[in-house]
């Protein structure tokens, strides 16, 4: 566990000052959004497909981030429910199952920050509710605006090109994420077992910030 997560225990004390997760069992219950990068649930933690069909229940989405289609993300036959193993009747637990290039989650997590931009510009420009929390991001983080900058100058098809995604699907995902007001974001060895597994977790990070 500590060489897996090794990045996890650099990443978050620079970023949020503590160096394991933040979110609780108990989170999944009130969450509204779950983000998901690099982790192969029905693999590496089949526990957890039992929480995430509860979540699936309440019509919350989850949005998925994996080079590789894996069966659990897809569809859970739930073994402790005999009614669900009798009929074969699966939960879909991804509501959107994106094939992010190997390597190309920063580059995915920076396209969905550009689309959230996007999205907090028109809102502002509309009169609508501000996208991006700007009172939690001016009390609580620094340097936003070389972030903001970053996100900015980037052009999507660079941007296309390092994730392996269609900006469609990034803003899709981005309009997701903006629906919503409590967002869990999890990870595995996807971010974290590769040269960039700390900026990788960084930017998960940031891309939370933005949102309070």
């Amino acid at each position: 566990s500590n060489m897996c997560h090794e990045t996890t225990s650099v990443a978050l004390p620079q970023s949020i000052g503590t160096p394991v997760g933040t979110v609780l069992l108990d989170d999944f219950a009130k969450t509204d959004c779950i983000l998901s990068f690099g982790q192969n649930v029905g693999t590496n933690a089949p526990r957890l497909l039992h929480t995430l069909q509860q979540v699936r229940e309440r019509d919350a989405p989850i949005v998925v981030f994996n080079p590789l289609r894996e069966r659990g993300w897809e569809a859970f036959v739930n073994p402790q429910r005999p009614g669900q193993m009798l009929t074969n009747a699966p939960t879909q637990i991804a509501t959107q199952y994106h094939q992010v290039r190997a390597g190309g989650d920063i580059a995915a997590m920076l396209g969905i920050g550009k689309a959230l931009l996007a999205l907090h510009d028109t809102a502002k420009a509309e009169g609508r509710p501000a996208v991006l929390d700007e009172a939690f991001i001016a009390e609580h983080t620094q340097d936003f605006e070389a972030f903001e900058a970053k996100l900015r100058e980037t052009d999507w098809p660079e941007i296309i090109e390092a994730s392996g995604l269609p900006r469609a699907a990034l803003e899709a995902a981005a309009t997701t994420y903006a629906g919503a007001k409590a967002v869990i974001a999890i990870y595995g060895m996807g971010l974290t077992q590769h040269r960039r597994g700390v900026d990788s977790v960084q930017m998960l990070v940031n891309l939370l910030l933005m949102r309070g």
